[in-house]
């Protein structure tokens, strides 16, 4: 039995992907409808990403992000870059993972 995803905001199940908005509020991942998400939350920015983690900007971050990992390997750039990148990436991976994943298309 599937257990149903709701949205932090308005507590109404989330049915597709397309509908769904992830992001990193108050340090952890949280789920939300795409209307509750405009309305609500995209202007706080105490603790809270105004970027989605999911969607193509937060696709592009993660890629960006995962290139830039690499750097410090072949230059002198400081080791903080990498551990802020993967930080990143993995905060992509547990988003679709935990949340993307088990929703339809």
């Amino acid at each position: 039995m599937k257990k149903e995803m709701h949205c932090e905001s308005c507590l109404m199940p989330i049915k597709t992907r397309d509908d769904l908005i992830t992001v990193w509020a108050f340090f952890k991942v949280r789920p939300y409808h795409r209307s509750c998400y405009e309305n609500s939350l995209k202007g706080a920015a105490l603790f809270v990403g105004n970027q989605p983690i999911n969607g193509f900007s937060g696709n592009f971050t993660a890629f960006v992000a995962f290139i830039l990992a690499w750097i410090p390997l072949f230059t002198d750039v400081t080791w903080g870059l990498t551990v802020v990148c993967v930080f990143i990436v993995l905060m992509r991976l547990y988003s679709f993972i935990r949340f993307e994943k088990k929703l339809s298309l």
